[in-house]
């Protein structure tokens, strides 16, 4: 064998140990992601784009596997846990995207509403909100402060709506929020008829200020007028400097 031969097979050798040594390795890092990874859990996965409160059926939803170190108690893991064949289907909160990993908090239940109701929410500021006060089931009535529209008229606040139903208020807002007129809200949901949605509505829209106030449990009485401008607050003052 000559010089040339040996060092043919020499490098032969250091390759086939090179080999080796790189496939210990691969196998090695395979083993410990393994490890890391542990075993893999069941979730649901969207197997379409689905818009926000549409009801959710069977057929949107396909099962996956996640590994179990990047598995969240907030995935739903099987069809049962979404109560599918109820009266009121669970309807997505917003809008999904195919192939999103389904938790708790992108479901939310129907609304529970009777024949011409509407479900209306408004965003109010943490104080006119009564202060965290409301629950569902809470009645309050809706006013709003509204600016004069010509040089005129009152500035004027106004008792949009009254006796209205609570269906869900939200926690407020707090933090460094790129919007400050979204810290410190809260949303507030309404069960409406459909005079009382428009009507809503449009105080929301025109108002420069709107504000809830609870009722009481036992009823809210007469409410009286429903607007107070500043020359009616005048008249006001004036009675009163009058019975002095």
């Amino acid at each position: 064998m000559n010089p040339r031969q040996r060092r043919g097979i020499l490098l032969m050798i250091v390759a086939g140990i090179g080999a080796l040594a790189i496939t210990f390795t691969m196998v090695s890092y395979i083993g410990s992601l393994q490890a890391e990874m542990g075993s893999y859990r069941t979730v649901l996965q969207l197997n379409t784009d689905v818009p926000a409160d549409e009801p959710l059926d069977e057929s949107m939803f396909k099962e996956t596997e996640v590994p179990a170190k990047f598995f969240q108690d907030s995935f739903v893991k099987q069809l049962s846990d979404l109560d599918l064949g109820s009266n009121q289907a669970p309807v997505a909160a917003a809008a999904l995207d195919e192939g999103t990993l389904l938790q708790t908090s992108m479901v939310t239940s129907a609304p529970d509403l009777k024949s011409g109701e509407r479900e209306v929410a408004v965003m109010v500021d943490a104080e006119a909100g009564v202060a965290g006060k409301l629950r569902p089931g809470s009645k309050v009535d809706v006013y709003g402060a509204v600016d004069p529209q010509q040089e005129d008229d009152q500035p004027c606040v106004v008792r949009a709506l009254t006796e209205v139903e609570v269906i869900e208020s939200g926690a407020a807002r707090t933090g460094d929020d790129e919007e400050a007129q979204q810290a410190n809200q809260l949303p507030v949901t309404f069960r409406l008829s459909p005079e009382e949605t428009l009507e809503l509505n449009y105080v929301e829209s025109f108002s420069n200020s709107l504000r809830l106030a609870l009722i009481s449990s036992e009823g809210g009485g007469k409410p009286g007028t429903s607007e107070v401008c500043s020359d009616s607050l005048s008249d006001l003052g004036s009675s009163d400097d009058g019975q002095e």
